[in-house]
């Protein structure tokens, strides 16, 4: 956030320090994990790929996945969380909220929380080591009674229309989180003005902080979203985990990640919660707890009796999670989830045949901005389906052959970006397919785990245990639920997160 030079706001700091946290955060950065359990881990590779279909445009480009899935969580409102949203409409609660975690950021005068300032001389040192010249630190946090002088200075200068696109009201700044940090470059020029964006260590720190768990707060073209001018020196952190889902997923502001706009009164709210049928035909949506759990269900639907398999999805990309639906008398149908709650009626978008397939269902394309499906008959040809206008599927292209006894999960496996095929065994092996974005496949196929067999449904699951994490969450025979955190192609975290769930269909 701009400002100028008060007594408390001290001028840019140009001292290069050494970075005393830069090797942590390029190692964690670089995808250093604790390890899931042995039944998870990787083996051996399969002996034959299923896929036989080689990339033929192995050379482009990856774009994150946008719209499948939705965001994560609900906005977070508790002031110490990495991920509170703070905004026009969110104040801090308590208003008057102080962190007690500040430290001097490298020795400029300018404090910050102490994980963010670690963090911080990470970026600083990476932007180095990148010849960009190098960064300066401008303004960090700022208390509720410092943020009225600076509103109020603001306020008698422009006037309240104009300050209110410039500077935050006290109590609704992100500088009183102590995540927010304004920065330059290191000699000094544009300083607090846009044409640090256009700078080499602008335009570096633009395509890299995520990687040091920041983001560039107030991007250009959303002040509408944001409620600020275009900042390209306002960072702020959020943790690698979600800066770097933000990132995968291409979501260019907090508030178009965290749900709460379109999705605040649809039927489901996030990808962290657990839809399930259960044998009456009740189709219960179980919210997802900030403990990594499931809390109790919420009816929000009947008469989902003879349903093959049902999935999850934003199928016509409108920001409202709908449900596709695999039902045993051979109809693949639509029922699209209402802004306000509730579904409207099914939408046939495939007929004839769909219960003898074995499907999953995601974003397989970077070509096509809407779900897809892909599947197999008996004669283990995978096809893919593309959902081209968010009706009706589109022909089938063929994508492999081989598939024969598997069970299909879509999930980014190598969180690039690219959804991958996450396929079962009949023996109990997990083996990965590297999609390559553009509804091929990329290099040889990995076993990720074995003694899959023991699991009845595999599902990806999006923020269980936090913002911008990833996960597979398994449903065992003896109904047992388990959730097997993602990483960068590796295992992260592994806990049991349910039990009891023997008689539930769960949706994908």
């Amino acid at each position: 956030m701009r400002v100028l030079k008060h007594p408390f706001v001290h001028g840019n700091a140009r001292r290069r320090l050494a970075a005393c946290a830069a090797f942590l955060a390029m190692a964690v950065a670089g995808g250093v994990i604790t390890a899931a359990p042995a039944s998870a881990l990787p083996t051996t590779a399969p002996s034959a790929a299923a896929s036989t279909v080689a990339s033929t445009v192995a050379n482009k480009v990856a774009v994150p996945t946008t719209v499948n899935p939705l965001p994560s969580l609900d906005p977070i409102g508790n002031p110490a969380s990495f991920s509170v949203l703070v905004n026009k409409s969110r104040p801090l609660n308590p208003v008057s909220y102080a962190p007690n975690d500040l430290i001097n950021a490298r020795g400029s005068g300018q404090y910050m929380r102490a994980e963010a300032a670690a963090w911080l001389n990470g970026l600083f040192q990476g932007a180095a080591d990148a010849g960009t010249g190098g960064l300066s630190i401008v303004s960090g946090y700022r208390s509720y009674a410092q943020q009225q002088e600076v509103y109020a200075y603001y306020k008698d200068i422009y006037g309240e229309e104009i300050a209110d696109t410039i500077s935050a009201r006290p109590g609704y700044s992100e500088h009183q989180t102590g995540l927010a940090m304004d920065i330059g470059n290191a000699a000094g020029s544009c300083g607090l003005s846009t044409c640090f964006g256009d700078t080499a260590a602008g335009k570096w720190v633009a395509a890299n902080a995520h990687k040091y768990g920041f983001i560039v707060r107030y991007p250009n073209g959303y002040t509408g979203t944001t409620g600020y001018s275009y900042e390209p020196w306002h960072l702020r952190y959020v943790g690698v985990a979600l800066a770097t889902d933000m990132n995968r997923r291409g979501f260019p502001t907090l508030e178009h990640y965290f749900a709460g706009k379109p999705a605040a009164a649809a039927s489901i709210k996030s990808g962290a919660d657990l839809v399930a049928a259960d044998s009456s035909g009740r189709m219960l949506r179980y919210p997802a707890t900030a403990a990594g759990g499931y809390g109790a269900p919420v009816q929000i639907g009947s008469g989902w009796t003879g349903l093959k398999q049902g999935f999850v999805v934003d199928w016509d990309i409108d920001g409202v999670y709908d449900i596709l639906a695999q039902w045993n008398n051979g109809v693949l149908g639509v029922y699209r989830g209402l802004p306000d709650g509730g579904f409207a009626g099914q939408v046939v978008v495939g007929n004839g045949g769909w219960d003898r397939m074995t499907i999953t269902v995601g974003k397989w394309t970077h070509a096509h901005p809407r779900p897809g499906v892909v599947g197999y008959f008996s004669d283990g040809v995978l096809r893919y389906y593309p959902n081209t206008f968010g009706g009706a599927l589109s022909a089938p292209q063929v994508i492999g052959k081989g598939w024969n006894g598997m069970e299909l999960t879509m999930a980014d496996w190598e969180g690039d970006g690219a959804n991958d095929i996450l396929a079962r065994t009949a023996s109990g092996s997990l083996v990965n397919y590297r999609g390559d974005g553009w509804a091929g496949f990329f290099g040889p196929a990995t076993t990720v785990g074995t003694g899959w067999q023991y699991m009845r449904t595999l599902l990806p699951s999006f923020g269980l245990t936090g913002a911008g994490t990833r996960g597979i969450t398994a449903q065992t025979a003896d109904g047992n639920l388990y959730n097997y955190g993602l990483g960068r192609g590796s295992w992260t975290t592994y806990a049991q997160v349910g039990s009891g769930w023997n008689s539930l269909k769960l949706f994908k």
